[in-house]
Protein backbone atom coordinates (compact mmCIF):
# COMPACT_ATOMS: atom_id res chain seq x y z
CA UNK A 1 0.00 0.00 0.00
CA UNK A 2 2.81 2.25 1.20
CA UNK A 3 4.07 2.24 -2.78
CA UNK A 4 1.12 3.02 -3.82
CA UNK A 5 0.81 5.77 -2.11
CA UNK A 6 4.03 7.14 -2.86
CA UNK A 7 2.91 6.29 -6.90
CA UNK A 8 -0.18 8.35 -6.47
CA UNK A 9 1.35 11.37 -5.02
CA UNK A 10 4.51 11.63 -7.13
CA UNK A 11 1.71 11.54 -10.02
CA UNK A 12 -0.49 14.36 -8.81
CA UNK A 13 2.41 16.33 -8.08
CA UNK A 14 3.52 15.27 -11.60
CA UNK A 15 0.23 16.78 -13.30
CA UNK A 16 0.12 19.92 -10.73
CA UNK A 17 3.57 20.61 -11.94
CA UNK A 18 2.82 20.26 -15.74
CA UNK A 19 -0.53 22.57 -14.79
CA UNK A 20 1.53 25.34 -13.66
CA UNK A 21 3.78 25.14 -16.70
CA UNK A 22 1.60 25.26 -19.14
CA UNK A 23 -0.33 28.16 -17.54
CA UNK A 24 2.72 29.91 -16.92
CA UNK A 25 3.70 29.37 -21.04
CA UNK A 26 0.70 30.68 -22.14
CA UNK A 27 1.24 33.82 -20.12
CA UNK A 28 4.58 34.42 -20.99
CA UNK A 29 3.78 34.04 -24.92
CA UNK A 30 1.02 36.66 -24.44
CA UNK A 31 2.89 39.32 -22.29
CA UNK A 32 6.25 38.45 -22.34
CA UNK A 33 8.39 36.56 -20.00
CA UNK A 34 9.88 39.65 -18.72
CA UNK A 35 6.48 40.98 -17.70
CA UNK A 36 4.91 38.14 -16.37
CA UNK A 37 5.13 37.52 -12.23
CA UNK A 38 5.25 34.90 -9.87
CA UNK A 39 1.78 36.49 -8.49
CA UNK A 40 0.41 36.65 -12.25
CA UNK A 41 0.77 32.93 -12.73
CA UNK A 42 -0.42 31.40 -9.03
CA UNK A 43 -3.07 33.40 -9.85
CA UNK A 44 -3.98 32.24 -13.37
CA UNK A 45 -3.80 28.72 -11.77
CA UNK A 46 -5.48 28.72 -9.61
CA UNK A 47 -3.19 28.40 -6.51
CA UNK A 48 -0.96 30.41 -3.97
CA UNK A 49 2.11 31.90 -4.48
CA UNK A 50 3.17 29.48 -1.46
CA UNK A 51 2.11 26.83 -3.72
CA UNK A 52 3.84 28.14 -6.98
CA UNK A 53 7.50 28.72 -4.85
CA UNK A 54 7.23 25.14 -3.66
CA UNK A 55 6.57 23.68 -7.12
CA UNK A 56 9.20 26.13 -8.84
CA UNK A 57 11.88 27.12 -6.06
CA UNK A 58 13.80 29.00 -8.53
CA UNK A 59 10.80 31.47 -9.63
CA UNK A 60 9.48 31.42 -13.18
CA UNK A 61 13.00 31.00 -14.33
CA UNK A 62 12.26 27.23 -13.13
CA UNK A 63 9.64 26.75 -15.35
CA UNK A 64 11.49 27.38 -18.34
CA UNK A 65 14.38 24.92 -16.40
CA UNK A 66 11.72 22.29 -16.48
CA UNK A 67 12.14 21.29 -19.90
CA UNK A 68 15.70 21.49 -19.79
CA UNK A 69 16.21 18.99 -16.59
CA UNK A 70 13.55 16.94 -18.57
CA UNK A 71 15.68 16.85 -21.32
CA UNK A 72 18.64 15.83 -19.20
CA UNK A 73 16.75 12.98 -17.48
CA UNK A 74 15.71 11.92 -20.97
CA UNK A 75 19.48 11.64 -21.93
CA UNK A 76 20.63 9.84 -18.41
CA UNK A 77 17.60 6.94 -18.86
CA UNK A 78 18.70 7.22 -22.77
CA UNK A 79 22.14 5.98 -22.29
CA UNK A 80 21.09 3.43 -19.44
CA UNK A 81 18.93 1.72 -21.53
CA UNK A 82 21.91 1.51 -24.22
CA UNK A 83 22.95 -2.43 -25.34
CA UNK A 84 25.96 -3.01 -22.62
CA UNK A 85 28.64 -3.92 -25.35
CA UNK A 86 28.07 -0.76 -27.53
CA UNK A 87 30.69 1.04 -28.13
CA UNK A 88 31.00 4.37 -25.77
CA UNK A 89 30.61 6.85 -28.71
CA UNK A 90 28.04 4.66 -30.37
CA UNK A 91 25.99 5.08 -27.31
CA UNK A 92 26.43 8.19 -26.55
CA UNK A 93 25.25 9.06 -29.90
CA UNK A 94 22.45 6.72 -29.63
CA UNK A 95 21.02 8.39 -26.44
CA UNK A 96 21.26 11.76 -27.58
CA UNK A 97 18.80 11.38 -30.61
CA UNK A 98 16.75 9.34 -28.38
CA UNK A 99 16.72 11.74 -25.50
CA UNK A 100 15.40 14.69 -27.96
CA UNK A 101 13.26 12.08 -29.99
CA UNK A 102 11.55 11.68 -26.83
CA UNK A 103 11.64 15.49 -25.83
CA UNK A 104 9.78 16.56 -29.20
CA UNK A 105 7.61 13.33 -29.22
CA UNK A 106 6.91 12.43 -25.83
CA UNK A 107 5.32 9.28 -25.15
CA UNK A 108 3.16 10.79 -22.25
CA UNK A 109 0.17 12.31 -24.10
CA UNK A 110 0.58 14.53 -21.07
CA UNK A 111 3.84 16.18 -21.63
CA UNK A 112 2.91 16.69 -25.18
CA UNK A 113 0.32 19.62 -23.69
CA UNK A 114 1.69 22.85 -24.56
CA UNK A 115 5.11 21.58 -26.69
CA UNK A 116 4.21 24.27 -29.06
CA UNK A 117 3.77 27.07 -26.72
CA UNK A 118 7.43 26.11 -25.25
CA UNK A 119 9.00 25.70 -28.43
CA UNK A 120 7.93 29.32 -29.43
CA UNK A 121 8.83 30.76 -26.46
CA UNK A 122 12.37 29.53 -26.39
CA UNK A 123 12.64 30.92 -30.04
CA UNK A 124 11.78 34.24 -28.46
CA UNK A 125 13.99 33.85 -25.41
CA UNK A 126 16.94 32.71 -27.46
CA UNK A 127 16.87 36.07 -29.54
CA UNK A 128 15.99 38.99 -27.18
CA UNK A 129 17.11 37.26 -23.91
CA UNK A 130 20.81 36.55 -23.96
CA UNK A 131 21.45 35.80 -20.37
CA UNK A 132 18.66 33.64 -20.02
CA UNK A 133 19.39 31.46 -22.62
CA UNK A 134 22.85 31.55 -21.26
CA UNK A 135 21.18 30.08 -18.01
CA UNK A 136 19.30 27.37 -19.89
CA UNK A 137 22.46 26.09 -21.70
CA UNK A 138 24.52 26.63 -18.42
CA UNK A 139 22.27 24.59 -16.40
CA UNK A 140 22.23 21.46 -18.36
CA UNK A 141 26.25 21.74 -18.76
CA UNK A 142 26.60 21.36 -15.03
CA UNK A 143 23.99 18.95 -14.99
CA UNK A 144 26.40 16.21 -16.51
CA UNK A 145 28.29 14.46 -14.53
CA UNK A 146 26.22 11.60 -14.08
CA UNK A 147 26.39 10.93 -17.33
CA UNK A 148 29.96 10.91 -17.51
CA UNK A 149 30.46 7.73 -14.35
CA UNK A 150 28.19 5.81 -17.03
CA UNK A 151 30.22 6.80 -19.91
CA UNK A 152 33.38 6.07 -18.05
CA UNK A 153 32.00 2.58 -16.83
CA UNK A 154 30.85 1.42 -20.11
CA UNK A 155 34.60 2.22 -21.03
CA UNK A 156 36.27 0.80 -17.65
CA UNK A 157 38.37 3.69 -17.51
CA UNK A 158 39.00 6.75 -14.50
CA UNK A 159 37.37 9.90 -16.03
CA UNK A 160 39.85 11.36 -13.22
CA UNK A 161 42.84 10.45 -15.28
CA UNK A 162 41.64 9.54 -18.76
CA UNK A 163 39.97 12.63 -20.56
CA UNK A 164 37.44 10.47 -23.13
CA UNK A 165 34.71 9.96 -20.70
CA UNK A 166 34.13 13.43 -20.08
CA UNK A 167 35.39 14.84 -23.62
CA UNK A 168 32.62 12.53 -25.24
CA UNK A 169 29.70 13.60 -23.48
CA UNK A 170 30.23 17.14 -23.38
CA UNK A 171 30.76 16.94 -27.03
CA UNK A 172 27.36 15.12 -27.80
CA UNK A 173 25.68 18.03 -25.48
CA UNK A 174 27.56 20.58 -27.50
CA UNK A 175 25.93 18.98 -30.83
CA UNK A 176 22.40 18.85 -29.04
CA UNK A 177 23.20 22.41 -28.30
CA UNK A 178 23.95 23.24 -31.53
CA UNK A 179 20.79 21.54 -33.44
CA UNK A 180 18.94 23.38 -31.01
CA UNK A 181 20.40 26.68 -32.40
CA UNK A 182 19.89 25.91 -36.03
CA UNK A 183 16.10 24.71 -35.14
CA UNK A 184 15.81 28.02 -33.66
CA UNK A 185 17.11 29.95 -36.38
CA UNK A 186 15.05 27.39 -38.61
CA UNK A 187 11.68 26.33 -37.13
CA UNK A 188 10.58 24.64 -39.98
CA UNK A 189 13.63 22.28 -39.66
CA UNK A 190 13.34 18.64 -38.10
CA UNK A 191 14.93 19.40 -34.98
CA UNK A 192 16.40 15.29 -34.78
CA UNK A 193 17.51 15.30 -38.19
CA UNK A 194 19.77 18.74 -37.82
CA UNK A 195 21.07 16.62 -34.33
CA UNK A 196 21.60 13.52 -36.44
CA UNK A 197 23.67 15.80 -38.90
CA UNK A 198 25.36 17.05 -36.27
CA UNK A 199 26.64 13.60 -34.53
CA UNK A 200 27.62 12.26 -38.09
CA UNK A 201 29.81 15.25 -38.41
CA UNK A 202 31.44 14.02 -35.35
CA UNK A 203 31.69 10.90 -36.30
CA UNK A 204 33.22 11.24 -39.81
CA UNK A 205 35.07 14.15 -38.71
CA UNK A 206 34.98 17.91 -40.27
CA UNK A 207 37.39 16.86 -43.15
CA UNK A 208 35.09 14.57 -44.12
CA UNK A 209 32.03 16.06 -43.32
Amino acid sequence: MGDVAVGARATRRESTLYGIERVALGLFLERGFDVVTAEQIASSAGISVRTFYRYFPEGKEGVLLLETRRGFDLFLQALRARPPQERADVAVAGAALESVRLLYHPADPELAIGLLEARALYRHIESSNSALAARLIGERVLMLEPLVDLVALRMSVDPLVDPRPRLLVHVADAAITAAWFTAQRNPSLDPIASLAQQLDVLARGFAAA
